[in-house]
């Protein structure tokens, strides 16, 4: 699983789109898929990003900005949304890009974030520093719901014709010795 999270994060950090397929724009998100895997993302001006991404049923979101961590490490994160602040758990794993390693904070899904990210029109990240201080980034979610839905039900297709076409070629989905 942990690999299958730093390929998806790669992908989200590629400087070249050409890889993806179906990348579609909403608002200030986009949807893609790359090889059974969907992402929904944003950027705030090119310095930090914040998405999920999803592969065989299961989705976490992410958030980069820019700020080191020790890898496999647990760290805050508030989470502001117009209905209010909520305090997640995040864990960081570099992440190879072409521009060299970046550090990616992981956080699961749930019904109550998914549900806040759906109703306000901008997310803000404060996380902690170790001199007290906060950095603060925020990304607009218009699009969010678009891009989420158009990744989720592309996945939910993929997976249908999939189990269409192993039911109607049963020996297609055996191992041959």
């Amino acid at each position: 699983m942990r690999l299958a999270l730093i390929v998806l994060a790669w992908l989200v950090f590629l400087p070249s789109y050409a890889l993806a397929d179906d990348r579609v724009e909403h608002g200030d998100w986009y949807s893609q898929f790359l090889e059974g895997m969907g992402e929904a993302g944003t950027h705030e001006n090119g310095l930090s990003t914040f998405g999920i991404l999803c592969a065989e049923g299961n989705c976490r979101y992410y958030f980069a900005n820019g700020i080191n961590c020790e890898p496999s490490s647990n760290y805050p994160l508030m989470i502001t949304t117009e209905g209010g602040a909520v305090s997640v758990e995040s864990v960081c794993e570099p992440v190879s890009t072409a521009n060299g390693d970046i550090m990616v904070y992981w956080f699961n899904e749930s019904d109550a974030i998914n549900q806040a990210f759906k109703k306000t029109l901008v997310v803000g990240f404060a996380f902690p520093l170790s001199d007290g201080k906060f950095k603060v980034n925020k990304f607009s979610m218009d699009g969010f719901n678009a891009a989420v839905d158009r990744m989720v039900g592309g996945l939910k297709d993929k997976r249908e014709r999939q189990n269409e076409k192993n039911q109607s070629n049963p020996s297609d989905s055996q191992g041959r010795t």
